[in-house]
């Protein structure tokens, strides 16, 4: 039996080579790309998923989107095609039409069939050290989903419906919550938890050194006086992120090792927040860290700054008033708020401002259910056309969260959300039933990761964008062992979903001791 599976597979393999061989017009990559998939293939069913989701992590947070016009498109770094055939969809960067999906999507489905066979069939693999999550965790993903699909048909029954447009709109919303059934399986507990924390931190510093080469070295756009930005949008929430990984735990503990860390990476971060010129990653950044603060047991560090900042307020008013009218340079914070909250300071805050009035009035029209999915905001106040450089601006808006709630109103943007409100949930509770500081850090960890991301949801395009995802996917699913583990959320006996029963599976035989999850770990020194 085992000859026959494995004669099937090669001829199989023949026959995709041949097949591949002779769409890519005899490309050679492309005749050896289905034996290299093979293998690949291979490899991941072999080893625990999570060091595939680790990697594919780290490689989303670091190549380059094409279709986030890196540096404003005029400069390419030598992975740039890898990044184009992992990160967007094949059809855009080849002549071939029918290629309508990314490398990301292939490992979607790669890792959904293996997380949902090994959760089924309570695969080893996978099981060491593996925790249940938190049951309304599930329960709203599959919320989240089912919404999508809710506002794709009533948007389509409503008539008139552009379907090109519609699918971008499904798309921005069920990466998340798929990736993040992928995460539940995939993830143990605190070691992948600071691995995770270790790549975020590591490819933000990989970015900001991207940033600040390029800003030293790529002349602007002609008539502009400097790049509009260095790196991408989307890497405001990577900084931001990554600063607060570092930075919640000396709310909880003072270390020195911790300090010395922050010392080193945390400037180098802040040069980079600087040389990517996007205001909204320092909005992000002080929301966040008010979140921690706020959250945090009062200590002697908190009360020094409670009074570094009463200190320092007869003169931070005086500066913010001249500064407000100023362009001088020393002026430049002040002048990063204005352009944020001042729309006669700034064009483009200006033009989201009205962007943001026509959604307000498509929601007033459309309170209950929205437009659905294939329909555009209705234009009341008519903005500048750019349709040239980006169709999709009345179904794809800046601000996606007035967008969600324009297309699916308040029963779909209710059912596409609640799944990130229970994860603040889950990482606040999580918080305060936690009985080590490594949990309570990773709570708050988790927890800036959605603030960070409802932040540029509001502000930009985060929605769907993959450092959104691959920044909130995991943070749910950590939240959600984390309830279970510290007790924030208990888990009734047979609260596991009986599905091979459904399916008439039997039950597998259960795993020896020393492969049980541990419930309990006591404090590290570290």
């Amino acid at each position: 039996m085992k000859a026959v599976s494995f004669a099937i597979v090669i001829v199989a393999l023949i026959a995709a080579s041949a097949a591949a061989s002779i769409v890519g017009d005899g490309a050679l990559s492309l005749a050896v790309a289905p034996a290299l998939a093979l293998a690949l293939f291979f490899t991941i069913w072999k080893v625990p998923l999570r060091y595939p989701m680790f990697v594919l992590t780290f490689l989303v947070l670091t190549l380059e989107n094409p279709s986030e016009a890196p540096a404003e498109g005029l400069w390419k770094s030598p992975l740039y095609q890898v990044g184009a055939l992992l990160l967007t969809h094949w059809n855009l960067t080849s002549s071939h039409k029918w290629l309508i999906f990314s490398g990301v999507d292939i490992a979607l489905v790669t890792f959904l069939g293996i997380a949902l066979y090994r959760w089924l069939a309570r695969s080893p693999i996978d099981l060491r050290g593996h925790v249940e999550s938190a049951a309304p965790l599930r329960m709203f993903l599959v919320l989240s989903l089912a919404g999508a699909a809710w506002m794709w048909i009533y948007g389509m029954a409503q008539g008139g419906a552009d379907f090109a447009s519609s699918l971008w709109q499904v798309q921005r919303v069920v990466y998340l919550p798929m990736f993040c059934f992928v995460f539940l399986v995939a993830l143990r507990e605190h070691e992948d938890r600071v691995t995770l924390g270790k790549i975020f931190v590591v490819a933000a510093c990989i970015k900001s050194v991207l940033a600040i080469y390029i800003h030293a070295t790529v002349a602007p756009p002609p008539g502009e006086a400097v790049l509009g930005y260095a790196t991408t949008h989307e890497d405001s929430m990577l900084f931001a992120g990554a600063f607060c990984i570092l930075v919640a735990p000396l709310f909880e503990k003072f270390d020195r090792r911790r300090i010395k860390t922050c010392l080193f990476v945390l400037p180098l971060l802040l040069w980079g927040m600087v040389a990517n010129h996007r205001r909204l990653v320092w909005v992000e950044l002080l929301v966040a860290l008010a979140v921690i603060f706020a959250l945090t047991p009062w200590t002697r560090a908190k009360r020094s700054i409670c009074r570094g900042f009463v200190l320092a307020s007869p003169l931070s008013l005086p500066y913010i008033a001249i500064g407000w009218e100023s362009s001088a340079s020393i002026f430049s914070p002040v002048q990063t708020i204005r352009s944020v909250i001042d729309s006669n300071a700034d064009a483009s805050t200006a033009w989201r401002d009205w962007e943001n009035y026509d959604l307000f009035y498509t929601i007033r029209q459309h309170p209950l259910f929205g437009v659905g999915y294939g329909h555009g905001y209705t234009e009341i106040v008519k903005l500048p056309d750019i349709s040239q450089s980006y169709s999709l601006y009345r179904f794809i808006p800046h601000n996606s969260i007035l967008g969600l709630l324009a297309y699916g109103g308040f029963v779909g943007f209710t059912a596409l959300w609640m799944m990130l409100v229970v994860g603040v949930y889950l990482a606040v509770r999580s918080h305060r039933f936690a009985k080590t500081t490594n949990d309570r850090v990773t709570a708050l960890a988790a927890l800036t990761a959605f603030i960070v991301f409802f932040v540029h949801c509001y502000g930009d395009m985060g929605l769907g964008t993959w450092t959104g995802v691959f920044l909130v996917a995991p943070a749910l699913a950590v939240v959600g062992h984390l309830a279970v583990s510290t007790g924030a959320w208990p888990q009734p006996a047979g609260a596991r979903i009986r599905i091979r029963e459904i399916f008439g599976m039997p039950e597998p035989a259960e795993p020896p001791p020393d492969m049980l999850p541990v419930l309990q770990r006591t404090e590290s020194p570290s």
